[in-house]
Formats: C-alpha cells, sequence, structure tokens
C-alpha cells in the first residue's frame, strides 16, 4: 500500500503528468469519494442518472441515462465522465455548480492519468484481509531500532532521507511512559531510582519501569477511560429527567478486566455476548451491560417501542464505531453515501440487538430497566442462597401437603360441606347510584377540578339498577389499601359491563405507581377484549403475568375475579369470568426484589382509569369488593351464581386454599419463604444486561428509521453480516449476537484488530496511524505507515490479543523513546510529526490532569472500584440549574472527594465543568477520540478550581525543604517529574518572594487562599510563608511543563 498522498515523492510534472503510476487507493478514490459519491455512489436509491462510480463494474457499464460509457479505461476521449469534468457548460459540467465542490487542476491530472493507465480499481484498504504475514523492513542504520515497530518508522524516515530524533532524557521517558501507561505521575521516590538505574542500563530500567507499571491498579483505571468514552458509560440516563443509574459495576469491570489483561477478543465477546456462553459466569453477564450503556427516555408521552427502537439503534451505531471503525447512523435511513454498507445491511446487524425483554423506556422510580442482573456481595450471596432453599423446600412441603391431602379430601366430601360466600375487605355496591366516600373517592390532584363520574343504568336487562359510568380518563382511587406484593395474597371481583368495545389496549383496575413511560405494580388490562392480569416491578423483564387465549364477549353484564395465591409464579394469577376459569398463556414469569409500588405519582389502588394512561371509555360497573386472600374457585362460582352445582375440581381447590389446615400451613410457609426471598434480594446491586428472549423478535427495515413504518415480508431481515466483509458462520438455525462477536474475532477480519490497534497507538502517540479513529471507511484517512499497521495488527492477534503486551512494545519502541522537541527543518515536510521522526507532545487529558493534582499534593484517594464519588463542583448546585427535574447535587466528603476521576460521578446533562473545559467526553454516544484544544478557560480553571487551588496548598503543606529554593525544586520535581532550570528556579523563587511580600502585609488574602478545600489546613507558624509556596505550587501546576505529555 501507498503511503499518504502529501509523502509521496511524486511531483507533478511540466506536462500536468504524474512521475509515477497514480494510486486509486491513495489519490483516485479520495477524490471520488470527496467529490463524487454523494450522488453517484454506494447508495444507488438517491444516486443521480442511476450512475455508481464506486465499482468498475457499474462505472465501465453502458450509461443508463444517456450514450456511452462512463469510464472506459484507458480511452479519455471516450470516457463520459472525464468529459463531463472538463465541461464548461454549467448544465454539463460534473461536480455540477450547485453542489459547491469543484475539481483543482491537480485532482483533474490524477483522474486524467488514472484513465490513461487503465482506470484500475482497488478494493479499499480497510475492507481487505490483514495479510497472513508482514515482512519487517531491513534499515540501514540497524543499531537504533529496539524492536519491529522501529523497522518500520526508520524504513520510512530512511526513504524520505530524514534521521530520527535523539532519545529523550531518562525522566523524559519515565513521566510519558507513566503517564501513558497510568494516567498519574512519576513519584518524587520513583524518579530518583530510575534516574540511577538508568544510569547503569538505560534498556533495562525502561523495561523493568514497564513492567511495574503495567501491573500497577493504576494502568487498568487509566485504560478504563478511553474504552468508557467508546462504551457511553455514565453515571445517569440522559435526556430531559437524566435520572442517576446504577452502571457502575461495569465501569469497575472493566478497569479489572485491563488489570487482569483480559485478551481483547475475550474483552469484546464478553461485552457483546458474555451472557450467550455456555454457562456463563456473573462476571460475564456483568459485562453485557456494554450494551445496555446508552440513554434512556422517561418522558411523559414517549412512546415504549419508538424509543425501543432507539436503544436498538445506539447498540448498532456503538458496535460500528467501537468495533468496525465505521460510521453507521447514516444507513438507518438509506444506503451509506460512501462505504458499502447498505440499509438492508443495517437493519441485519440491528436483529442482533433486538431480542432482549425492554419496553424501550424506564419510569421515574430507582428500579431498574430489565433485564438486569443481581450482583450480592458474599454476605448478600449467602443470603440469596438460604432464601431460595428455603423456597424451593417450601414448594416442596406444599407439593406433599397436598397430595396427602386427597383422603382428607374425600373425607371432608363425605361430610357434604358448605362453601360460604367470602366475606370481603373493601366493598363498593353503585346500584343505588351512591359512591361511599369511606372507600374510595374520585379526586386526585390531578382530576381534582373535573366534574365528578356519572351514574348511568347498568343493563338493559337490570330496570332500575344503577352503575358508575367511566370516561377512559377520569378514575376511582381506594384508600388505604396497601399495594399488591409477590408476598400478598388477593382477590378483586367487579361486575361490569363494556358498553362499547373499542380495539385499544386500556386499563380496568390498577395497583400502581409511575407516569405513562413506565409504571410498577399490579393492573387489570382490557386489550381489545383480552384480559391481562400482571403483577411486576418492571415491565416486562421483571415480572409476571398472563392474558386469556380468548376475548371476553362484548357488551354483555360479567362477574369477574381475579386472583393471586402469593405463590411467587405466574399459575398462582387466575382469572375468573362469571364463575368459571378462563384459558389463559403466560406473558412473562421472572422476577426479582419487591413488585410494590415506589415514585411520586399514584400509588392506590384504582378503578376505570390510571393517570397518563387510557381507561375502558364507557365501562360500566356496578359493584367491586376486594379480597386479602386467594379466593378458591368454589367460591367464585357461588359469588357468580349462589345456587350453582360445584365441580368436584371447584371443591378440590376449596379444601386446598380454605378447608384444609395442613395445605393452609403449607402455603403460609411458601408466603414466610417469598417474603424472605423478596427481602434478601431487595438491597443487592442490580444493573441492566442483556438476556436474550426465548425466541427471536422479528426485525424489519424501517423506513427513515421510524418505529411505526410499514412491514410486510418484503421488509423482514435476517441475522447477516454486511456482504463486503467476511461471512458469517452461525452455530445455531438462526445467528445470535454470540456469532456476530465470533464473526468479529475472526483472524482474518480486517477491521476488528486494526480498528482497536490504533485507538491504542493514538493512547501512546498522540494520533492514531489512521487519523480517524471513528471512521475506517472511504472517507476515513489513509493509515500513515500501512504495513506497520497491518504487522501490528497480525502480531496482536498471534500474540492472543494481549493488550499489555501491545502496550509494552509501544514504550519500549525507540521511536517512542525519542525527544519531542520539534525540528525546524520538519516544519513544512511533516509538520504534524506523521512521520513520527520525533515524540509526539501534547497536553494530558482531561483525567490525568486532574489525577496529577491530586497524586503530586499527596491528596489522592488510591481506593479502587465502587459508587461514584462527587467532587467539587462550582456554584450552588449545577444539577438543579440546568435541569430543575434533576435531583440537588451531594458533594462528596472526607478521602472521597479525593478519588480518582475515572471514579467521580458523570451525570450526562450536567457533566463535570473542569472535565469539560479539558475536553472530555460527554458520553451520550460512542466516542473514540477527544478532541484536544488549548483554551484560556483552562488557565482559568487551573488558577481558580478549587480542586487545584487546594491541591496546590497541600503541596505546598508537606514539602520538606527548609528553604524556599528546596521547596521549589521540590514542587517542581512532584508536579513536572524533572529538576527545574536554574532559569525556571529563578522565575518561580522571583514569583515566591513577591508573594510573600504581598501576603504577609494581607492576613485576609492569606487566610482565604488556604482555606480552599475541605482538607484540613495544616497548622503553620508562618502562613504567608505557607501562601507564598501555595502560590508558587499552583504557578507550577499550570506550567506547560506540568500539564503537557513531552
Amino acid at each position: 500500500m501507498r503511503y499518504l498522498l502529501f509523502l509521496i515523492p511524486c511531483a507533478l510534472a511540466s506536462t500536468g503528468v504524474f512521475a509515477q503510476e497514480v494510486s486509486y487507493q491513495t489519490q483516485v478514490r479520495p477524490i471520488l469519494s470527496d467529490k463524487c459519491y454523494a450522488c453517484h455512489g454506494p447508495d444507488e436509491a438517491n444516486n443521480k442518472a442511476d450512475l455508481r462510480l464506486d465499482t468498475p463494474e457499474a462505472a465501465y457499464a453502458a450509461l443508463k441515462e444517456g450514450e456511452g460509457h462512463a469510464i472506459v479505461p484507458g480511452d479519455l476521449e471516450n470516457s463520459v465522465a472525464w468529459q463531463r469534468i472538463l465541461a464548461t457548460d454549467p448544465n454539463e459540467v460534473m461536480p455540477p455548480p450547485e453542489s459547491n465542490l469543484t475539481l483543482d487542476e491537480k485532482e483533474k491530472a490524477l483522474i486524467r492519468q488514472w484513465i490513461e493507465e487503465g482506470a484500475k480499481y482497488e478494493k479499499h484498504w480497510a475492507f481487505t484481509a490483514l495479510p497472513r504475514e508482514v515482512p519487517v523492513p531491513a534499515v540501514k542504520q540497524k543499531d537504533w531500532p529496539a524492536n519491529e515497530i522501529d523497522h518500520f518508522i526508520l524504513a520510512r524516515l530512511e526513504d524520505e532521507k530524514i534521521a530520527p530524533s535523539p532519545a529523550a532524557d531518562p525522566l523524559r521517558w519515565l513521566r510519558r511512559a507513566t503517564f501513558d501507561l497510568t494516567g498519574l505521575p512519576p513519584t518524587a521516590e520513583e524518579i530518583h531510582a530510575f534516574e540511577q538505574e538508568a544510569a547503569t542500563d538505560f534498556a533495562a530500567a525502561k523495561a523493568r519501569a514497564t513492567e511495574r507499571l503495567l501491573a500497577s491498579p493504576a494502568y487498568g483505571e487509566h485504560m478504563a477511560v478511553a474504552w468508557l468514552d467508546a462504551a457511553r458509560y455514565a453515571d445517569s440516563y440522559g435526556y430531559q429527567s437524566d435520572k442517576l443509574n446504577t452502571q457502575w459495576p461495569y465501569r469497575d469491570w472493566v478497569i479489572e478486566a485491563f488489570n487482569k489483561n483480559l485478551p481483547y477478543d475475550e474483552f469484546v465477546r464478553w461485552q457483546l455476548a458474555g451472557d450467550l456462553l455456555e454457562d456463563p459466569s456473573r462476571e460475564q453477564k456483568l459485562a453485557t451491560a456494554f450494551n445496555r450503556l446508552h440513554r434512556l427516555n422517561n418522558e411523559g408521552g414517549a412512546i415504549f417501542e419508538e424509543w425501543r427502537i432507539e436503544n436498538i439503534a445506539d447498540r448498532v451505531h456503538t458496535m460500528g464505531t467501537a468495533f468496525l471503525g465505521l460510521t453507521m447512523e447514516c444507513c438507518r435511513c438509506h444506503d451509506h453515501k460512501y462505504d458499502p454498507i447498505s440499509m438492508r445491511d443495517y437493519y441485519s446487524l440491528f436483529a442482533f440487538f433486538n431480542s432482549i425483554d425492554e419496553n424501550g423506556l424506564y419510569d421515574r422510580t430507582a428500579r431498574v430497566p430489565s433485564p438486569t442482573l443481581l450482583l450480592p456481595d458474599e454476605a448478600e450471596e449467602k443470603a440469596l442462597q438460604a432464601a431460595r432453599s428455603e423456597l424451593d423446600a417450601a414448594r416442596e412441603n406444599l407439593q406433599a401437603s397436598e397430595k396427602q391431602a386427597r383422603q382428607a379430601f374425600f373425607a371432608w366430601l363425605e361430610q357434604d360441606p358448605a362453601v360460604q360466600p367470602p366475606r370481603p375487605g373493601p366493598t363498593l355496591d353503585f346500584s343505588q347510584g351512591k359512591l361511599d366516600k369511606k372507600v374510595a373517592r374520585f379526586a386526585e390532584n390531578d382530576h381534582a377540578h373535573a366534574p365528578p363520574l356519572a351514574f348511568a343504568p347498568f343493563s338493559p336487562d337490570q330496570p332500575g339498577v344503577q352503575a358508575i359510568r367511566f370516561d377512559g380518563d377520569r378514575y376511582l382511587s381506594f384508600e388505604d389499601i396497601p399495594s399488591f406484593d409477590r408476598w400478598t395474597p388477593f382477590s378483586l371481583a367487579v361486575t361490569f359491563r363494556e358498553s362499547v368495545r373499542k380495539e385499544i389496549r386500556a386499563t380496568l383496575a390498577h395497583h400502581t405507581r409511575g407516569t405513562d413511560a413506565g409504571f410498577n405494580g399490579w393492573d387489570l388490562i382490557l386489550d381489545n377484549g383480552y384480559l391481562e392480569h400482571r403483577l411486576y416491578r418492571v415491565w416486562p423483564g421483571n415480572a409476571m403475568g398472563l392474558r386469556t387465549l380468548e376475548p371476553i364477549p362484548a357488551n354483555q353484564v360479567h362477574h369477574l375475579v381475579v386472583t393471586y395465591d402469593a405463590s411467587d409464579r405466574a399459575e398462582g394469577l387466575r382469572l375468573f369470568l362469571n364463575g368459571k376459569e378462563l384459558a389463559t398463556e403466560i406473558l412473562r414469569d421472572k422476577k426479582v426484589k419487591s413488585a410494590g409500588v415506589a415514585t411520586q405519582h399514584g400509588g392506590r389502588l384504582a378503578l376505570g382509569s390510571r393517570w397518563r394512561d387510557r381507561g375502558v371509555e364507557g365501562l360500566l360497573v356496578r359493584d367491586f369488593s376486594l379480597h386479602h386472600r386467594a379466593l378458591s374457585a368454589a367460591e367464585i362460582a357461588r359469588l357468580a351464581a349462589p345456587t350453582s352445582e360445584l365441580t368436584r375440581e371447584q371443591l378440590w381447590d376449596h379444601f386446598c386454599l380454605v378447608a384444609s389446615r395442613d395445605t393452609r400451613e403449607a402455603r403460609q410457609r411458601l408466603t414466610q419463604a417469598v417474603t424472605a426471598l423478596v427481602e434478601a434480594e431487595e438491597g443487592v446491586q442490580e444493573i441492566p444486561v442483556m438476556e436474550e428472549l426465548p425466541e427471536p423478535l422479528e426485525a424489519h427495515l424501517l423506513a427513515r428509521g421510524e418505529y411505526n413504518a410499514p412491514t410486510d415480508e418484503s421488509t423482514r431481515v435476517e441475522r447477516v453480516t454486511p456482504a463486503f466483509l467476511p461471512p458469517l458462520e452461525k452455530r445455531g438455525e438462526v445467528a445470535d449476537r454470540l456469532d456476530l462477536a465470533n464473526w468479529l474475532l475472526e483472524p482474518d477480519h480486517p477491521l476488528t484488530a486494526r480498528v482497536f490497534v490504533n485507538r491504542l497507538w493514538a493512547n501512546f502517540f498522540g494520533v492514531g496511524l489512521v487519523s480517524t479513529p471513528e471512521n475506517f471507511g472511504l472517507q476515513g484517512a489513509l493509515p500513515t505507515h500501512p504495513e506497520l499497521f497491518d504487522w501490528l495488527s497480525r502480531d496482536f492477534i498471534a500474540k492472543d490479543w494481549d493488550i499489555k503486551a501491545l502496550c509494552r512494545s509501544f514504550v519500549l519502541s525507540a521511536t517512542y523513546g525519542q525527544e519531542s522537541r520539534r525540528r525546524p527543518e520538519l516544519a513544512e515536510r511533516d509538520p504534524e510529526n506523521l512521520l513520527l521522526a520525533r515524540a509526539p507532545a501534547h497536553r494530558l487529558d482531561a483525567e490525568q490532569i486532574r489525577d496529577l493534582a491530586l497524586a503530586a499534593s499527596g491528596l489522592l484517594n488510591d481506593t479502587i472500584g465502587g459508587p461514584p464519588v462527587s467532587p467539587y463542583q462550582p456554584g450552588e448546585d449545577l444539577w438543579t440549574e440546568s435541569n430543575g427535574m434533576s435531583p440537588p447535587y451531594q458533594q462528596s466528603v472526607g478521602k472521597a472527594l479525593y478519588r480518582r476521576s475515572v471514579y467521580s460521578v458523570w451525570k450526562r446533562t450536567a457533566p463535570l465543568p473542569n472535565m469539560m473545559a479539558f475536553d472530555t467526553s460527554t458520553r451520550e454516544v460512542c466516542t473514540v477520540a477527544r478532541p484536544r484544544t488549548n483554551t484560556p478557560l483552562q488557565a482559568l480553571v487551573l488558577l481558580n478550581d478549587v480542586q487545584f487551588v487546594e491541591a496546590a496548598r497541600h503541596l505546598a503543606s508537606r514539602l520538606s525543604g527548609s528553604t524556599a529554593r528546596e521547596q521549589i525544586a521540590e514542587a517542581f520535581l512532584r508536579l513536572t517529574g524533572r529538576p527545574a532550570s536554574e532559569r525556571e528556579s529563578e522565575i518561580l523563587a522571583t514569583l515566591y518572594q513577591s508573594e510573600h511580600a504581598r501576603l504577609a502585609q494581607d492576613p485576609e488574602a492569606t487566610r482565604h487562599l488556604l482555606a480552599h478545600g475541605d482538607s484540613p489546613a495544616s497548622e503553620s507558624d508562618h502562613p504567608a510563608q505557607l501562601a507564598a509556596a501555595t502560590s508558587v505550587c499552583l504557578a507550577i501546576l499550570n506550567l506547560d511543563a506540568t500539564i503537557w505529555k513531552r
């Protein structure tokens, strides 16, 4: 592969012809991609003149509109595309004037020569398989390379007749490597020890330091930062409410994975499909939280399916960027304009992420959107195991008790037992046109000024009998009825008639809280005549529910009873209509933690509708009763018809639930076991993860990406991968996410290894071998060192995807170890240092700058993992100032204030200002490259932000020197990693003297400066001296020598 165009030594000759053969890959394709593909690229549906120029077959073919061929290899005169380039008529010239694109003379010359030389097309470099072997080039300066990387870099430099830079000073190398491997500065002790070792054997000292740094827990914390950007990890859901979430165990898993040196192939496989591995561990399931880190909405009026589609689309975009280095977003609505990715390809990938038990939104509680994973600690795990064991024993005991009760049942039957009507709890009888306001009331806050519900005749067959008529919006709510839960048996009976049957889904009764973005609790739904009976913490993935197999008859009087026996199983939910049990199917039967209601809206048992939800319009209710136990089938039959004959099955049900003391006691034990299990689960950390549905959901190509686009068999897509990449091999009949992960990790996959190696290279060398890590497609940059790139990628795979080995090769290379000083002779030839004739120099990242201040000052708390912490923020409360729906910001106290920045709480709508000033990601979407700016605001942050002023104060208080110059030397070494020069020492000493003189005359300013931060101020007999030293430390903290990596 050729080098980047600007580095190819082929000048445009006076005849307008290039001295070397023109490369389609590096010279022509970029022109066509920039100037032509928007109208004549892969997006066939929107192409002009039905012409594609991105493939030779299409470009060489006869034109579909007009005569001739767009490109005739070797024949300019008959190449219509060339003639249109030369045209002067604005209606003929290409690119057309309205595109605001033009070809300059150099670009025209390249295209002309390319056609003359045969118009040969080449496959895009990033889409070609990795070579099996890449030869390491020979070099003339044989004593310079330290490893294979240096051979490639030096060979290129020798081709360009450029010498590499001298090796950096040992302390420069140490600071550079320490930041790149741990995100922290070297300590003064490490600096002194390394300086002595390097004086004897610099290479051996570097090797030992590298191993020490790779083994440090700080390595994983630092490496995690860039990955968390790509994973769009944050501690809040985003959008308008931006409530805090519980994702932090995933962050801790990432840190641990890097520290354990989990191979990259496993790192990827676990995150994409850990739940689909054979007998997956809790850790492997936890890793799949990667797919659930997208933003979530809970806005009133949001549509479940619309946002479910948005969430899946985000997973596709993230996978495309993080693992493939491709832009996928545009393919949601149309074929890609530049890359060979069709809209059908997009939705085929979409299908892999389409089948988990989610509803698209989250409710306004702290409850975690399903599906989820419990993460108990050791004590909680023991409690859970004990509770589950007792529940299993209680179930077995009930089964045994019911089996043993058969003989007693027959003896009971011989006594001709009477089945008495059950004694109800709260009861309402509307037949006389009255509402007992001691039991229920009409107006809640949301309907306080609405007129009351009206009474109406119940049925033509029952003249004079009244019923309350519901309008589909308002409802009755009951007083003082505790919420239903997994351990609470109950029954509800209602006599009703639908005056109008509408093809809608509506709430008949409920005991839930929430809003239309999501409810939790119990509800009874009438869906176009079908009844649903549900008890849930989070629907659909943390719930039990069932649905009738047939719709109930319309416009008839019905006596409906719903029961739950507290068995903690969906089969314990039952529906009876007019005394007979209805046939049902189980919708869901998976639950953890309490299903009791919890949030700010609703919370009472209600009849007729639900706040911000749809009720049954025209519903007529004659009476209603609640029973605090599960009624038997026999009791329910007698409620519907007091003189009805009871069947043997109904009597057996009654005997077990009501008449038999032994089975009642067995059920009581079961109820207690369910209660104990819920109590054991309730405090356990929970996190959203992936969990495939038993049957894959269909996926369809959605016109314009709309969730409600029409679909049919022609829009249905299969789980396949784009045709321009290697084919996917599936393990079973239907491909799944594990197949997708395995496909990504095939040794010959052209993108996966390249994409990660490129991003890791950028972490050490400032910019990737491809400078557009988010785009390896046709609009992306070309690799500066293609052979090195392929060698690194192939070697990475050959060494079992060993991330630490790759890091080691970078920091121990002579390329990395060069001086970073700019060289005047390269200012025009290589202004961006793409040839790497010197080491890179750039500002540290936001997290590194804050952590540097904490570490050098001695404030750093190196505790690993745990919930996020809340460092200093400016102002009173930026969270509530920026979002009135947000809880107030609660600043951490004590040592928690000084945790590493990777643990700082990240709220998407109110990120930490001192981090944002230094270009950190908002983490709203997948981000694989941060901008790197240098602005006045950054200096203001370093000079005034309480975190940095406090760090300067704390550093000043622990300096051990007896004189000002000795203290300055120590502070400079701790912050910059090297001794100060004579000039630097002199300037800082002068600053100290002037500050001491000023502060000695201004005790109030001294007190103010030393009062910054929550850490205890050290007692000093000379506060003005301490304050002056603080000013000097703050000045050093602001130096480029401190906040830049050189």
